[in-house]
């Protein structure tokens, strides 16, 4: 019996040290690597194979400095507007006190960080499971990549349309411009519509999206100048 239960001891150990591993060169890896193809893509993917649509994905990555500021300071103010000063997690809801009605922290209270680890590293599903690696995940990209890092995968990564994947591919299709290009307003519509991209469209803003938009644009005139080397 001692032998038995030492056998599954060694096997749960080996499992452990496998993904620890496993998670690791994958945060070594995105640490310097574009990420180009995500969980979140995958089962979009999955989705339009079910529903017959045609299997399409629109995703272009960009380098941070090719990404206009405005957009930067825009998705900080709708998202998480203590994203620059926190260790990655909003235990206190502190950011909703901040920019109430602006942003999507009631939900579930996720800031960028942990957005990015979700999008980048699992599957969208709610399970305790999920939750315990979301955390794991996010410790070690605060810990690995920093700030500018994350924020330059995160802005990659999310999903700004239907279907449309990161900054470069929602500015071409909404705007016909560069995102290096997007000015205050149009980075504003964009960040507002990240509620619901797949029913939001900042090429087509209803009241309620000006509505968001306007709540952003005066979050972002009281921010400082977000700029990265």
């Amino acid at each position: 019996m001692k032998t038995v239960f030492k056998k599954i001891l060694r096997w749960i150990r080996n499992i452990l040290l496998a993904v620890f591993a496993l998670s690791l060169f994958f945060i070594l890896l995105y640490k310097y690597v574009p990420v180009y193809y995500t969980p979140y893509m995958f089962v979009k993917n999955v989705g339009q194979l079910f529903s017959k649509e045609k299997i399409h994905i629109g995703h272009e990555w960009k380098p941070l400095r090719e990404i206009s500021p405005r957009l930067v300071q825009a998705v900080i103010a709708s998202e998480d507007y203590l994203f620059l000063v926190h260790n990655g997690f909003d235990t206190n809801n502190s950011n909703g006190q901040l920019n109430r009605g602006a942003r999507i922290l009631y939900v579930d209270n996720a800031t960028i960080s942990q957005q990015t680890a979700r999008n980048v590293f699992l599957f969208p599903r709610k399970s305790y499971v999920n939750e315990i690696m979301e955390t794991y995940f996010t410790i070690l990209m605060e810990f690995v990549w920093g700030k500018e890092r994350i924020l330059e995968v995160y802005l990659n990564s999310v999903e700004m349309g239907n279907a449309v994947f990161g900054a470069e591919a929602i500015a071409q299709k909404s705007f016909e411009i560069p995102a290096s290009e997007l000015d205050t307003p149009k980075a504003a519509l964009i960040a507002a519509c990240l509620i619901n991209p797949t029913e939001l469209n900042p090429a087509e803003p209803t009241v309620y999206l000006l509505r968001r938009q306007a709540k952003i644009m005066g979050i972002m005139e009281k921010m400082i100048e977000i700029e990265w080397n």
